[in-house]
């Protein structure tokens, strides 16, 4: 391992208990002041997925066709995409928000990525418990595969800290970086099968689909929590993610150690 990068790592884990608190402290102060407090970590994001459930089901009456209940399909997709699609889109500016910090060079910067993948944890789990409980009510009980949504999320946290890495220490050089994540993310949302099913495009061109990181996330949420289907019947999907991912985590350290002595010139 190259001497950058197992220092990084190093810093990192000398920094847990760090992280630890602050990623408390961020939880507990992102609603700070609000009549309903940290109701809306769990409240917006139920509207957000009871919304799309009405749009399809009574307004486009055109909810897909698949082999399990559209709001299990629905659920089970949404709650991997929004923990995504949130910590990529916070993780950009965190290095930018915690400016003040930029000057203390013994603070560690790498860990306010980490801090707020933590931070979204909790909510997180409660609708991976929604979706369990949503499926078990429509004939899909819990099973001994419902363990790999763990797995899926550890994949989707060390391909989430790559992709920090490098957008936050960019974002502070080219602010244009935030704007092209919002819009990777508008896209995102439309074009992974989040709520449609791959099926639907012709097989010679789903491999395109699969390129995408975050459906190897989603459909292994699925394959968890409903389908039953074990990582490892994903063989192709699975190496080409990891590939992918080892790929993007070593650009993230690399750039995020380079660009680090230079972030005080410009914050």
């Amino acid at each position: 391992m190259p001497s950058r990068i197992k220092k990084f790592l190093i810093d990192i884990y000398l920094q847990r208990r760090v992280i630890y608190e602050l990623a408390k402290r961020d939880f507990q102060q992102q609603y700070m002041g609000s009549y309903l407090g940290v109701i809306w970590v769990f409240l917006q994001p139920l509207i957000f997925i009871g919304i799309l459930y009405v749009v399809f089901t009574f307004g486009f009456k055109s909810a897909p066709t698949t082999s399990m209940p559209f709001v299990v399909y629905l659920i089970s997709g949404m709650i991997a995409w929004m923990y995504f699609s949130n910590i990529l889109s916070v993780t950009t500016g965190v290095i930018v928000s915690y400016a003040f910090l930029v000057k203390k060079g013994d603070f560690r910067l790498s860990i306010l990525p980490i801090v707020k993948i933590l931070s979204a944890l909790v909510p997180h789990l409660f609708f991976v418990v929604l979706a369990i409980i949503t499926a078990w009510i429509n004939g899909y009980p819990p099973s001994f595969y419902t363990l790999q949504v763990f797995y899926y999320l550890f994949a989707m946290v060390v391909l989430l800290l790559g992709l920090s890495w490098i957008t936050s220490s960019t974002n502070i050089f080219v602010k244009d970086v935030s704007k092209v994540v919002s819009i990777v993310v508008q896209f995102g949302f439309w074009l992974t099968p989040i709520f449609w099913q791959i099926e639907k495009i012709p097989a010679a061109y789903q491999w395109i689909v699969k390129l995408n990181p975050a459906y190897y996330i989603i459909t292994g949420y699925r394959d968890s929590l409903v389908s039953r289907i074990p990582f490892w019947s994903h063989a192709w999907e699975t190496f080409l993610f990891w590939g992918m991912t080892v790929l993007i985590l070593y650009t993230g350290i690399n750039v995020f150690g380079r660009l680090r002595p230079h972030f005080g010139e410009v914050v």
